[in-house]
């Protein structure tokens, strides 16, 4: 017979992990919210790299897919290690009905004339090994190519919302 205890524990931390996954869902939303809001009101519209993107990821190598939204902002951080200007990226996806999940890098960004804006870069993931990422942005579009080390690479489009 297992250990009672244990299996509380074991319940418990389950119920955090879901927990603290939507507490950082609900910023993500009330900040992405919040920055539509600006843009319309034409106060964040100023910056042709930042702001809300939203739409939709694939993955060549298994065909899965999900919706995508994404926060950019100018980065205060000190980024030595970065080409061009660093900017935070806040990806938030979904796949499958019920999993999302997201995370933050922050990725250089050039201006590369009539092609727009250039903006690529490599994030370590932890045991999900490495995420890199080269993309365009282009008046209100923004397209990518992505590639993890663990073996998925695709696509994802974006507009502005």
């Amino acid at each position: 017979m297992k250990n009672p205890l244990l299996l509380w524990s074991r319940c418990g931390l389950v119920v955090l992990a879901f927990a603290l996954a939507n507490c950082a869902g609900a910023s993500f939303n009330r900040d992405f919210a919040a920055a539509v809001a600006a843009r319309e009101s034409g106060e964040g519209a100023k910056d042709p790299v930042a702001g809300p993107w939203t739409g939709t990821w694939k993955s060549h190598v298994n065909g899965h897919h999900g919706d995508l939204r994404c926060l950019v902002s100018k980065s205060e951080k000190n980024a030595d290690d970065i080409e061009g200007e660093p900017y935070d990226f806040r990806y938030h996806a979904t796949w499958g009905s019920w999993f999302r999940g997201g995370f933050s890098a922050t990725f250089g960004v050039k201006e590369d004339g009539r092609r727009g804006y250039r903006a690529d870069g490599k994030k370590d993931l932890g045991p999900f090994g490495s995420f890199q990422h080269e993309g365009w942005i282009k008046d209100d579009s923004f397209e990518a190519t992505y590639a993890s080390d663990m073996g998925d690479h695709g696509v994802f489009e974006m507009k502005r919302p």
